[in-house]
C-alpha cells in the first residue's frame, strides 16, 4: 500500500513534468505556427495594398495631376479647397458657379447685340470674376475627384489608411495631398490628413517609405508602424515633371493578428492530442521500468536513515537491480553510505576540536574586555572631568582598543586605536600597543614623544608586518589644556558647550609599527567648560548599510551636534546612529568611542601637588 501512494506520487511528478514539457513544445511550435502563417498573410496583404496603390497611382496619372504644378495650386486655394467641404458639395458648388458664369455670358452677349455699352461695361467685369472663379474650380476639381476615387477605394477594400503624400527634402515630415474617407470618420475633426497637412514621418521611424522614395519603386514588404497599430505599403507615384508622390495603404494589425490566430487553431488541436496520447504511453513505461525500481531502492535508503547501520550498503548490493541507470545508482548509493559512516566519523572529531577553539575564544574575548578600563566612580566628573567609552568587535576579538587614566592628580590621558588587522593576532598585537603607550605615558611623556617611542618599541619583533592607528591625548583638568598626538587615526571632533561641532583634522605622522625611527608632531588645544572631545575608530564612519555605502564623517558629525550634553548620552546616540544606518547589514569592523568632557567640578588644588610640596 505504501509502495502504491509512493510510486502514485512519483507517476504524477513525472506526469507534471511531461505536461510542462507538453506546454513549452506546444507553445514553441504555436510560435512556429504563428510565424509562419503571418509571414504568408503579411505577403499576401502586400501584393494586395501594392495593387491597389498602384492602381490609385496609375487613376491619378492619368487624370493629369501634376505634382510640380497642381500641388502648390491646390495649396493656394483654401477658400475652395476645404476639409469641411465633401466632393458632393464640391461639385454643386462648381456647377452653380458654371451657371453663374454662363448666366453673365448670356446677359453680356444679349447687352452687345442691343448696343447697350453701359451694361456690357457693367457685366465685363462680373463676367471674368465668375470666368476665373470657374477655372479655378476646374482646377480644384482635379482634387476633389482624387479625393473621391481614394475615399470610393478605401470603404470597398476596407483599408485603414489610404492616404498619397509628397515627401519633404528634410527627410523628416511629407505633406499631405489626399486622404480617403470612409464610413463615420469625419475629416473636419482632424482624424483624417488633409491636404496640406504636414505628417512626421521621420527616416528612422519609416525607412521603408523613403527607401520606396529613394528607389522609385514599390516596398516589397509591409512596414509596422511605430506605434504597432497598422501595417504601411508604400507605391511611389511619379508625374510628368518627375516629382513624386507616395500612395500610403495600411492595414490594422488586429486585423492580420486575427485572420493568423484562425488558421493557427486546427493545426495547434492536432497538436495538443499527439502530445496527449504520448504522455499516456510514457506514463505506462516510467511506472514499470523506473518507478518501481526506485521505490525499492528508496525503502532501503529509508532505513539506512533509521538505524545509520553501514551494513545496509551490503544489502542495497545484493538486490538485483536492473542493468540501466537505476542499478548504477544502487551502486553509487551503497558507495556513499560507506563514505558517509567514515564522514560521520571524521566530523565528530571535527565537532570536538571547533567547540574548543569556540570555547578558547569566548576566554580570548573576556580577557580582552577585562584589559579595556572601565568608567568607575573616580571618572563620573568629579574630578574635573566626565568619560564614557565602549567597543563593539566585528569577530570575538577585535584589534581596536581604547584607555584612560590618571598621569597624576590634574592630568588624565586618553587613547584610541586600531591595529591593522582583526581576531587573535590583532588582539595580541592591540594588547602590546596598549600597554606601551599606557607605560611611556605614566613615565610622563608627552603624547608626542611616547608615540615615537611606542612605534619604535612596536617595529621590533613585528614579523607579521602589523601596524596601529593611534590618537593620544593628555588634558590638564585644571586650566583646559589638551595635549595629543595622532599616528595615521581618524580626526576626533570637539563638541563646544555652545553645540558647534569642529575637527581636529591635525596628523603627527605614521601609523605606529609601520616605519623605525619616525618623528611625531605635538599639537595642543583648549577645552573649555563643558567641551567635550570624542574619539572613535574608522568602524563608525566607515559602517556601511545594506547597499555597502559608507556612513561618512558628515553624519558623524550631525549626530555629535544633535546629542545631548553628556558623554554617556553622546555616545548612545552616536551608536544608536550608526546601528540605524547599518540596518541589517553585517558589522564588518570594530565600533571602538570614546568620549571626555572637561566639566565645572576641578579637583582640590591640594591634592595637585606633590608629597615635597612641589607642583605637579
Amino acid at each position: 500500500m505504501t509502495d502504491d501512494i509512493r510510486s502514485g506520487k512519483l507517476v504524477r511528478k513525472l506526469m507534471i513534468a511531461f505536461v510542462l514539457f507538453a506546454l513549452v513544445a506546444i507553445t514553441l511550435s504555436a510560435a512556429f505556427i504563428y510565424t509562419s502563417v503571418r509571414s504568408t498573410y503579411l505577403g499576401t496583404q502586400a501584393n494586395r495594398l501594392a495593387q491597389l496603390a498602384d492602381y490609385a497611382g496609375a487613376s491619378a496619372s492619368s487624370n493629369g495631376y501634376d505634382a510640380g504644378n497642381d500641388l502648390p495650386v491646390w495649396l493656394e486655394m483654401d477658400d475652395i479647397i476645404d476639409r469641411d467641404i465633401s466632393y458632393e458639395e464640391f461639385v454643386a458648388s462648381q456647377q452653380q458657379a458654371i451657371d453663374d458664369y454662363n448666366a453673365l455670358v448670356i446677359q453680356y452677349n444679349a447687352a452687345e447685340a442691343a448696343g447697350d455699352t453701359a451694361t456690357t461695361a457693367a457685366l465685363l467685369p462680373q463676367m471674368e470674376e465668375a470666368g476665373a472663379l470657374t477655372e479655378r474650380m476646374g482646377i480644384a476639381s482635379y482634387y476633389y475627384a482624387l479625393l473621391n476615387m481614394m475615399s470610393r477605394l478605401k470603404a470597398a477594400y476596407e483599408i485603414s489608411d489610404f492616404v498619397m503624400i509628397a515627401p519633404e527634402d528634410d527627410r523628416e515630415t511629407v505633406v499631405c495631398v489626399a486622404a480617403g474617407i470612409a464610413g463615420e470618420e469625419s475629416s473636419g475633426e482632424g482624424d483624417v490628413p488633409f491636404l496640406g497637412d504636414t505628417l512626421e514621418r521621420s527616416e528612422a521611424d519609416y525607412p521603408a517609405l523613403w527607401r520606396a522614395y529613394d528607389e522609385q519603386k514599390a516596398a516589397n514588404e509591409l512596414e509596422l508602424s511605430p506605434d504597432g497599430s497598422r501595417y504601411l505599403m508604400y507605391v511611389p507615384v511619379s508625374s510628368v515633371l518627375a516629382d513624386t508622390w507616395l500612395v500610403v495603404v495600411s492595414i490594422p494589425s488586429a486585423a492580420l493578428d486575427s485572420a493568423v490566430m484562425a488558421q493557427m487553431v486546427p493545426t495547434l488541436s492536432v497538436t495538443v492530442a499527439v502530445y496527449i496520447v504520448c504522455l499516456a504511453a510514457l506514463l505506462v513505461l516510467f511506472r514499470s521500468q523506473l518507478v518501481r525500481p526506485l521505490i525499492a531502492l528508496s525503502g532501503l535508503v529509508s532505513g539506512y536513515a533509521h538505524t545509520h547501520e553501514a551494513s545496509c550498503a551490503d544489502e542495497i548490493r545484493s538486490h538485483a537491480w536492473p542493468r540501466d541507470e537505476v542499478g548504477i545508482l544502487a551502486d553509487r548509493t551503497a558507495a556513499m553510505i560507506d563514505e558517509t559512516d567514515a564522514h560521520t566519523q571524521r566530523l565528530a572529531a571535527l565537532t570536538a576540536e571547533r567547540e574548543r577553539v569556540r570555547s578558547e575564544l569566548a576566554v580570548a574575548t573576556r580577557i580582552q574586555a577585562s584589559a579595556l578600563p572601565e568608567v568607575t566612580p573616580a571618572f563620573t566628573g568629579e574630578g574635573g572631568f566626565a568619560l564614557s567609552a565602549s567597543m563593539e568587535p566585528a569577530k570575538e576579538v577585535g584589534g581596536d582598543f581604547y584607555d584612560f587614566f590618571m598621569v597624576d592628580g590634574s592630568h588624565v590621558a586618553v587613547v584610541v586605536a586600531d591595529v591593522s588587522d582583526k581576531g587573535v593576532p590583532a588582539a595580541l598585537f592591540m594588547m602590546r600597543a596598549k600597554a606601551i603607550i599606557k607605560q611611556l605615558l605614566m613615565e610622563g611623556l608627552a603624547p608626542a614623544e611616547a608615540m615615537a617611542r611606542a612605534n619604535d618599541d612596536l617595529c621590533h619583533d613585528n614579523e607579521q608586518g602589523m601596524f596601529v592607528t593611534a590618537w593620544i591625548g593628555v588634558l590638564d583638568t585644571q586650566d583646559g589644556t589638551l595635549s595629543y598626538a595622532c599616528g595615521g587615526h581618524n580626526p576626533p571632533l570637539v563638541r563646544a558647550h555652545d553645540g558647534t561641532v569642529t575637527w581636529l583634522r591635525d596628523r603627527s605622522g605614521l601609523m605606529l609599527g609601520s616605519f623605525e625611527g619616525v618623528g611625531y608632531r605635538a599639537f595642543s588645544r583648549t577645552l573649555e567648560l563643558d567641551d567635550m572631545l570624542v574619539l572613535y575608530t574608522d568602524g563608525v564612519t566607515e559602517a556601511m548599510d545594506e547597499s555597502g555605502t559608507c556612513m561618512g564623517e558628515p553624519a558623524l558629525e550631525q549626530i555629535v551636534a544633535q546629542a545631548a550634553d553628556s558623554p554617556d548620552d553622546l555616545m548612545a546616540s552616536v551608536l544608536a546612529g550608526v546601528h540605524a544606518y547599518a540596518g541589517s547589514a553585517p558589522q564588518a569592523d570594530d565600533i571602538t568611542m570614546l568620549c571626555l568632557q572637561r566639566t565645572s567640578a576641578p579637583r582640590d588644588a591640594a591634592n595637585d601637588t606633590d608629597e615635597d610640596g612641589s607642583d605637579r
